[in-house]
This record gives structure tokens, sequence and C-alpha cells, in this order.
């Protein structure tokens, strides 16, 4: 048979198909050339589901192991109606704000825009089926665990979460301050401001896997605020500089770095005249970063830890202590367990930078790390702690390699671990108690 080819584009929706028999295997190439849908991975339950071997004679992506839905933020999820675990799937694909529909639903018209799960079940359920996913234990256990009230009266809602802020500060809120996708709102604000403060020009940019992108600008292209903006990034540090000569003496140029839940950017300023004008700026990132985290805490809170668009990878401590406040409110919301892994390792040994390097590619896009000091790893996870034995295990196994490969004399010595968990509420305090000694202390 020839492969079945699926093109991308930024239009698309991105498909999963779960748990299809041979009923629903028939349908399987007219479904994935439906214009509009992007076939993206098929999961099964055992390596001769139909699905999984229709998927392998099309070319496409399959995989036996839930846990992969975690790896991708799809848009749409089709999950076969006789599917014997139909449950246990669609609690996980509510607890990833996933849609799904039957095969069927989508030749008859019946698949609604934003459609849903079948089931009615408290969250807690859908909770554990998401833990189950991420490598936890059976499901039968998680759900004894995790399900105090099955009664009738328990709720199938999202329960209202209130968004505190970082460290448990209210945040204030700035109606008025444009979104992240308002351009032509940010571009009046900078002109405002820079009108204000004398300067030549501004700029409001994103980062992204290192990569720059304008999300508005005034004024011309500078070069001294284009280095100052490259070197704030790199530091992660306010950079202010004062012209003391030249035509331009008297005048401030600024970059300030900023880090919201999801999104991490840099506001930057020209020529600022008179120079202590640059104070306006550094108000009016205080201004952003409130209101844009807090917007950012909103959309995230019920759906984390999968957070499209969040910055992967190394996260600053700032960062890091903000993912945690959102795995409390996610425990809070639904009962969602999480754990807090401290990793530490030999001092001043390299073997521990080059596992650094390669560390964020072998975890999944749900797990958060934090390295607060040379010899200290801290990683965040969902689920509980016992789930953390195969990430464990690749670890360890990275550990190893990064040691031989460092010309260091095998054995690698071990590295000692230390986990904290929430499971409900009555764990908030000890569990953030014990986090911010992780981050702060060289204990």
């Amino acid at each position: 048979m020839a492969t079945l080819e699926t093109s991308i584009s930024g239009a698309q929706r991105r498909v999963v198909l779960i748990d299809f028999d041979w009923q629903d295997a028939d349908l399987m190439p007219d479904l994935l050339r439906q214009p509009g849908l992007s076939g993206r991975l098929v999961a099964g339950e055992r390596p001769d589901d139909a699905g999984l071997r229709v998927a392998e004679l099309c070319g496409l992506p399959r995989t036996m192991d839930l846990a992969d839905l975690t790896r991708e933020i799809f848009d749409l999820a089709v999950v076969g109606e006789r599917s014997a675990r139909r449950t246990q799937i669609e609690g996980l694909l509510l607890a990833l704000g996933t849609p799904c529909a039957s095969p069927r639903s989508l030749f008859d018209g019946e698949h609604a825009t934003e459609p849903v799960p079948a089931i009615e079940a408290p969250l807690a359920l859908h909770a554990a089926a998401f833990e189950n996913a991420l490598g936890g234990g059976e499901i039968e256990d998680i759900i004894e665990q995790s399900l105090p009230d099955l009664s009738d009266s328990a709720p199938t809602a999202p329960l209202e979460v209130l968004i505190t802020g970082q460290r448990g500060a209210p945040i204030s809120t700035l109606d008025d301050f444009p979104s992240p996708e308002d351009r032509r709102g940010l571009e009046r604000t900078l002109a405002s401001l820079a009108a204000r403060t004398g300067a030549d020009c501004a700029e409001l940019c994103a980062v992204r896997d290192e990569h720059r992108e304008v999300m508005a600008r005034v004024g011309t292209e500078d070069a001294l605020l284009k280095g100052l903006i490259d070197l704030a990034l790199d530091l992660n540090a306010p950079q202010v500089v004062r012209r003391l000569t030249g035509p331009n003496e008297g005048k401030a140029w600024g970059a300030w770095p900023f880090q919201t839940t999801q999104r991490r950017g840099v506001l930057a300023a020209a020529a600022i005249h008179p120079a202590e004008g640059w104070t306006s700026w550094e108000k009016m990132v205080d201004d952003l970063r409130t209101t844009w985290d807090e917007r950012d805490r909103e959309q995230a809170g019920p759906a984390f830890p999968m957070l499209p668009g969040a910055v992967n990878g190394w996260l600053a401590i700032d960062a890091f202590r903000g993912r945690v406040d959102l795995a409390l409110e996610r425990n809070r919301r639904d009962g969602l367990r999480f754990a807090v892994h401290r990793l530490l390792f030999p001092p001043s040994s390299p073997a521990v930078d080059r596992l650094c390097v390669e560390l964020p590619g072998q975890l999944r896009d749900t797990d958060c790390l934090c390295r607060p000091s040379a010899d200290r790893v801290l990683l965040l996870t969902a689920g509980s702690g016992e789930g953390f034995a195969h990430v464990r295990r690749r670890l360890i196994a990275l550990w190893e390699r990064s040691w031989r490969e460092s010309g260091d004399a095998p054995p690698a010595p071990p590295v000692t671990s230390e986990r904290v968990e929430v499971t409900g509420p009555e764990d908030s305090e000890p569990f953030v108690s014990a986090v911010i000694g992780w981050l702060t202390l060289d204990r």
C-alpha cells in the first residue's frame, strides 16, 4: 500500500486517533483525507490492534503508551466507539482539555465545534486518568486514592480557582493594558510612553526557543538598543546605559527582560530624554508582567501541566516557583497530584554540566526543570512520586553516560534524591515550604 500523505498547515487541526477496531480502521484513510485534519498520532492498546496495523501501512506515527498523548497539544481526539478503555481515555482527554469525537460522527456531520467527552464523572476521576497516563499506578488504585466522593452530588464541572498570584500576594488588575495578541494596542501604548519620555524608538519582543520575535515596535531600529536586548536576555537582567558624550549626551537606552507563566520577552527603549525617564519604562514592564501573568495563570491553571506555548527546558527560579503555584491550583481544582524531586550531584563535576545540556530532551513536556545551584536540580512532575520511577531510570542512564564522556573513571557516584508531594489541600503548606527551601538554601 502506498504511504498516506497528510499535509500540515497552520489552519489544520492536529488529530490523534485512539483505539480503532477494524470497523473504525476502514474509515481511517478517508478520515485523514478530510480537509482541515492533520493526522499526527495513532494510539492503540496492543501491537495487533487494527488501528496500529493500518497506521503502520499508512506511515503514521503510532504508540501504545497513553503518556504520548501529553507530548503534543492535539486539537481533536477521535476515539473508537467500542474502545474497552473509553472512560479512562475520555477522562484523560478532558484533563488535557482536548475535545473528542467518534469516527462516524466526523462523516455524519454530528461533530460539534467544541465537543466534550461523552462521560460525566467527578473531576477527580479525570485527574486520576491523567495521572495513570503519565506513568502512575493502576487506574483502579489511583481512583481509590483520589475519589473520596462518588455520589451524584460530586462536582463534574471545574471548581472556581482563586487566582492569588505568585507568593500568594493579590494581583492588581490593569484592565486597560493591551493583551499579547493586541499588536495595535501595544504599539499605541509604546508610542504614548515614547512621546512622554522623549524616546526615539521602542520594541516589545517575545522569546521562544532562543528565537526573538517583535510583538510591537515604534520608531526605527537602533543598533545600541539591539545589543542591549541581547545582553538583557543573555544575563536575564535589566540593562540601562546613559550616553556621556556626543550628540545624544544625557539620553538613556534600556532593555528590561520579563517572564510570566507562559511567555518570556523583553521591553526596550532608545534615546530616552531626559535619562531619568527610564524609570517610566521600568514601571511599564512591571505593569505588563503583572497583567499578562494574571491572564496566563487564568488560562493555564485548569490545564496545567499542559501549557501550549509555554517556555520549556530550564526555568529560572521565579518561573519554576510559578509552575509550583499552578500545580497547587490544579490540585485544588480536581485533585491531580504533583511531586517535586530534588537531585543532588557531586560538586564541581563537569559531568553535571554535560548532563544538564541533554536532560530536557529526556523528559516529557509536562515536566518542569530548575537548577538553583551547580550541583542541585529540581524536577516538578505530575502524578504520584511512584510514577517517577521510569523517568529516574532514564536520568540515571544519562548521568552514567555523562560521567564516562567527561573522562571520569567509572562507576559514576550515586545521585541523591528526595521528593515532596501534594496529594490534597492539606499538603499545600509543607509542599511549598520544602520547595522554597530547596530553591533558596544550599543544604
